[in-house]
């Protein structure tokens, strides 16, 4: 009867580690796997759209960290539609599906991880003519109204 009991403590301790263990890992690995507000670059493009008469913008230029390609999702685009563009995995942060008030500017940085930025879509709209942007070919264009 002992053993018993000692069995049955010694496999709760295994149990209350392991998800001990695996409560640490999640805690460390969720910053790097959820998408980050680029809050920086959400005002630089907001403020240059509204208050600048120019045609284009060099994404590239306000971008301040390593990137890969970014992406224009548009007013109700669903999630899916996104994970299936980006071909990562990705949680739209905005709830765009439901949003005509704002574009969403998605940059794939290096390692695979994302940067976002909100765009108002009352001072204009942006526009790349292409699927993606890159470092090397970042310019997009602006449609006033």
């Amino acid at each position: 009867m002992r053993s018993i009991f000692i069995i049955k403590k010694k496999v709760i301790i295994i149990i209350f580690c392991v998800l001990a263990i695996v409560g640490i890992l999640v805690y460390f690995a969720v910053p790097f796997l959820s998408v980050k507000h680029d809050k920086e670059l959400e005002e630089s493009l907001n403020k240059l759209i509204k208050e600048d008469n120019s045609k284009t913008i060099d994404i590239g230029d306000l971008i301040t960290y390593d990137w890969e390609r970014a992406y224009m999702f548009y007013p109700y685009t669903e999630e899916a539609d996104m994970k299936d563009i980006l071909g990562l995995k990705f949680h739209d942060p905005v709830g765009m599906a439901l949003r005509d008030d704002v574009e969403l500017l998605v940059v794939v940085k290096d390692d695979n991880t994302f940067e976002y930025a909100k765009i108002q879509r009352g001072n204009g709209d942006l526009s790349m003519g292409v699927e993606y942007i890159t470092p090397k070919n970042d310019v997009v264009e602006i449609t006033h109204p």
